[in-house]
């Protein structure tokens, strides 16, 4: 939480910012109008039958099916960044599962609250882990709204980043084929040479004594 902060910090062109962790149930409770005023007065929300928020069901209803998951993805990305303390919801990308966003048991609850308060549903304390990534959790969130088949909970891999470069990060040991760098190796390697060569010579051993072909002697 303390580098996201410290990247809005880099990117927000403010000249003096102050990060800080705010307990804004007690702020809305028992702080100054000012504090009060900053954090805002939630909502009070209608759970209709099905337990849905009233005004988000009625929203939803009104959409086609993509509008509908396009909207429910968009708000559970909000909800993660508030948790998260990014800047907005286009920050949190909807295939990273929870886990690889930086989330954790006490992350998950707080989640769950707020997905609970925005949505009117009865959420699980495991619907975070149940349901482990935004795309994945939109779409049960928009079954228990809005009904429709049960989405399949696949495990969510990290995707590959195409522009990624290979980094060597360094060489431990000797390698054949007269690589002496970390170029020498990727030539090797891109090229795909063959890099097999004679026994070393220059290693100041006895090959004599520690070398028998026939393995006639013992200890060679």
């Amino acid at each position: 939480r303390a580098l996201a902060l410290f990247d809005v910090a880099l990117g927000g062109g403010h000249p003096v910012l102050a990060p800080m962790h705010l307990d804004f149930t007690t702020l809305r409770d028992n702080a100054s109008p000012l504090l009060r005023a900053l954090v805002g007065t939630p909502a009070r929300r209608t759970a209709n039958a099905r337990g849905g928020d009233s005004t988000l069901t009625g929203r939803l209803a009104g959409m086609s099916r993509a509008d509908q998951a396009q909207t429910m993805s968009a708000l559970v990305q909000v909800e993660v960044a508030g948790v998260l303390g990014f800047t907005g919801g286009e920050q949190v990308r909807t295939d990273r599962s929870f886990r690889e966003l930086g989330f954790d048991s006490l992350t998950a609850v707080e989640l769950r609250n707020r997905l609970s308060v925005v949505t009117g549903l009865r959420l699980p304390a495991t619907v975070v882990f149940d349901y482990p990534s935004v795309a994945a959790l939109a779409d049960f969130l928009l079954v228990e709204l809005v009904g429709g088949a049960v989405p399949v909970v696949q495990e969510v891999r990290p995707g590959a980043v195409a522009d990624e470069p290979v980094v060597i990060v360094g060489i431990g040991c000797r390698f054949p084929g007269g690589i002496a760098s970390p170029d020498d190796l990727w030539r090797v390697v891109a090229g795909g040479e063959d890099a097999i060569s004679a026994f070393p010579v220059n290693r100041g051993w006895d090959v004599g004594r520690l070398v028998d072909p026939g393995l006639s002697r013992p200890g060679t």
